[in-house]
């Protein structure tokens, strides 16, 4: 990983300014003559000229190596300024598909995937300066979709199993997503705009779903799934949130919303069933819900500053204790204002809890 974040190239070559400079001068006006002399001139200027931008050409790089049966790449490099691009492509087995196009003024992308297996499918643009990007697949009819522009984005994504996919989009300066899928059918998005942002991924499972959306910058999301069909969605608007989110049993959903600054939220669920919902909209606030039974309801709604919100359930020890579980907990914290405090717990089933603050 630091490999992928520290990597730096040289700015290549400088555009060939000695002769556009030779060239003005031979066309100045302190050798000015007319007739077949002053076209003379513009001929050399237009060499110049034509040279200099061969000079400004760059030394791109491409590497394939393939092995099995029907495989496919395709690379596109260029480059209008100076500096170069890298792609490197590695295919092992049958019908897997690799796309890369590279592009930008000064350029220095980096470009790595790796495909082992059956009907595996990646594509990777980048548009911009200094953007990374590694892609490993490893399996049947994975599928990866990344994009960066702007400057210094780095993104990772390995994939392991049966038909995951993985959409990843970076807008901006230093973005850094990191997706790794494990298990069948999982589905990852990440979406990041403007700067600094860290987008977290772990999903080992089935019909697993991660939606992470970020704008603003050195936003922080986490999350990390495992068991089957949950599902998890942050969306982070403003500056320096972190939202966290850990699933693990069945049928789980988790929604984090963040709007301002250096708000805290995390969702921890196992067990059956649980939802959980946390909305911020201000500055400083923490929410916390932990779910560990069947069934369970939380939300929790900050609007203003310094508010700490609590809320655990979890079901009764025991074969009867979990029958009674069955019956859903439900519990909703409201804080507006500043500095409200709302702690409340949870045993066992069919328990409800309202709590206003302002």
């Amino acid at each position: 990983m630091p490999a992928l974040l520290n990597a730096v190239r040289g700015n290549g070559r400088r555009p060939a300014v000695s002769l556009l400079t030779l060239a003005a001068e031979i066309a100045s006006p302190g050798h000015h003559e007319r007739g077949t002399k002053m076209k003379l001139k513009m001929t050399v200027l237009a060499a110049a000229i034509a040279f200099s931008s061969t000079a400004m050409a760059n030394e791109n790089e491409s590497y394939i190596d393939q092995e099995g049966v029907g495989n496919n790449v395709s690379v596109t490099q260029l480059t209008q300024g100076w500096g170069s691009n890298n792609s490197n492509v590695t295919q092992t087995g049958m019908n897997n598909d690799a796309t890369v196009l590279q592009k930008g003024w000064q350029g220095d992308n980096e470009s790595d995937i790796v495909q082992e297996g059956l009907g595996n499918r990646a594509d990777a643009l980048q548009h911009g300066t200094k953007n990374r990007s590694s892609l490993t697949q490893t399996g049947g009819f994975n599928a990866s979709d990344s994009q960066q522009f702007g400057s210094r984005n780095a993104l990772q994504v390995d994939q392991e199993g049966v038909k995951n996919n993985a959409t990843t989009y970076q807008n901006g300066w230093r973005n850094f997503a990191d997706i790794s899928q494990s298990g069948s059918f999982n589905d990852s998005n990440v979406v990041q705009l403007d700067d600094k942002n860290v987008a977290l991924v772990d999903q080992d499972g089935t019909k697993l779903s991660s939606d992470i959306t970020q704008s603003g910058d050195y936003n922080v999301a986490d999350v990390d799934q495992s068991g089957s069909f949950n599902v998890s969605s942050i969306d982070q608007n403003g500056t320096r949130n972190q939202a966290g989110v850990r699933q693990s049993g069945l049928k789980h959903t988790a929604d984090i919303s963040q709007e301002g600054k250096y708000n805290t939220a995390s969702v921890d669920q196992s067990n059956i069933n649980n939802d959980a919902s946390i909305v911020q909209n201000g500055r400083y606030n923490n929410s916390e819900v932990t779910q560990s039974g069947y069934n369970d309801l939380a939300y929790s709604s900050q609007t203003g500053l310094g508010h700490d919100s609590t809320i655990t359930q979890s079901a009764l020890p025991g074969f009867f204790g979990g029958l009674a579980s069955l019956a859903s907990n439900s519990a909703t914290h409201v804080q507006m204002g500043v500095n409200n405090i709302a702690v409340t717990t949870q045993v066992g089933g069919g328990n409800t809890a309202h709590v206003y603050q302002n």
